[in-house]
C-alpha cells in the first residue's frame, strides 16, 4: 500500500465513529438549506485531498467555524434567523440558548457531511492506487466544484457517485443515470446480517449470507467501524474504464451480489 492510501486509511481508523454517532445523532435541527456560503466541501476538499492535512473532526471543523464566523458572519446569523423561525417545529430543542443550539445543529450537520466526502475521497485514494501499481495513465478528477453537482468523482467523461446502502434490498433500487455510475457504498450492520442469515424465522437466510460473503469480497471494515473499499472492487471498473456499458455491468454485477441476489 502507497504512503497516501496508508496514511489516509490509519486516519480514517482513527476517526471515533462510535463517539460521535452517540453524540449528534439525535442533534437534527440545522436541516435548512444552506447557503453555498455556508457548505464545507471547499475546506474539506482542500485539507483531506489537495494538501493531505488530515485533522480530526474536532480540530477541522474548529477551523470552519472560525472561518465562517470570519468570513460568513452574516450568513450564520440568518440562520439562526431560520432556525428561530422554525421555532414551532423544534420547541423542545431551541429553547434557551439559541447561539448553541445553532452551534452544536451546525456541527451535527457539518460532520455527516464530512464522513460523507471522507468515504467519497476513500474511493479516489485506493483508484490513484491501482492506477499506479498497474501502471495506467488515468486522470481522476474530484473537486467541490464537481461534488456540488452530484459527481464524486470523474475518470475521462465517466462520473460516479457514490451512494450509501444499509439494507439489502436498497442495492436494487439505485437509480442508473446516463453518464454518470453509482457506487453502491454498503454499510451493512454485519452482526445482524449474521444473526439474520441464521435465524429459523427468515426465509431467505441464503440472501443474508450472500450478501455477507458480497460485502467481504468487496469492503473492509476497519477497526472502529469505518468502512473502506476493497481492490477488488474497483480493479474490474478500471480495467473496464474506457466503456461505459461495460463499466455499467461490472457495478450491476456488485449491486447483485450485495443484494444477495448472485
Amino acid at each position: 500500500m502507497p504512503k497516501d492510501l496508508e496514511k489516509y486509511r490509519k486516519f480514517l481508523e482513527s476517526i471515533p465513529l462510535s463517539k460521535y454517532r452517540e453524540e449528534l445523532k439525535d442533534i437534527k435541527w440545522v436541516e435548512q438549506d444552506l447557503v453555498p456560503m455556508l457548505y464545507p466541501l471547499t475546506s474539506i476538499f482542500k485539507n483531506y485531498w489537495e494538501s493531505q492535512n488530515f485533522l480530526s473532526f474536532e480540530e477541522w471543523f474548529t477551523e470552519f467555524w472560525n472561518e465562517m464566523n470570519t468570513a460568513q458572519k452574516q450568513k450564520l446569523t440568518d440562520l439562526k434567523d431560520l432556525v428561530r423561525a422554525h421555532r414551532k417545529f423544534y420547541e423542545d430543542k431551541i429553547n434557551g440558548d439559541l447561539d448553541n443550539k445553532v452551534f452544536l445543529g451546525f456541527k451535527a450537520r457539518m460532520y455527516r457531511t464530512w464522513v460523507s466526502v471522507l468515504t467519497q475521497l476513500d474511493f479516489c485514494y485506493l483508484f490513484k492506487f491501482i492506477c499506479s501499481k498497474e501502471g495506467k495513465d488515468l486522470q481522476l478528477e474530484c473537486s467541490a466544484e464537481l461534488d456540488s453537482k452530484g459527481i464524486d468523482a470523474r475518470i475521462n467523461n465517466i462520473g460516479f457517485q457514490i451512494a450509501k446502502i444499509s439494507q439489502r434490498k436498497e442495492a436494487l433500487k439505485i437509480v442508473r443515470k446516463s453518464r454518470v455510475v453509482t457506487i453502491p457504498y454498503a454499510v451493512f450492520d454485519v452482526d445482524e446480517f449474521q444473526r439474520l442469515s441464521q435465524s429459523s424465522r427468515v426465509k431467505d437466510k441464503g440472501g443474508y449470507k450472500k450478501a455477507l460473503i458480497s460485502f467481504n469480497k468487496y469492503f473492509i471494515q476497519l477497526n472502529n467501524g469505518f468502512v473502506v473499499f476493497k481492490e477488488d472492487y474497483l480493479k474490474p471498473i478500471i480495467d473496464n474504464i474506457t466503456d461505459i456499458e461495460k463499466v455499467k455491468e461490472v457495478v450491476g454485477k456488485i449491486l447483485l451480489e450485495l443484494a444477495g441476489e448472485s
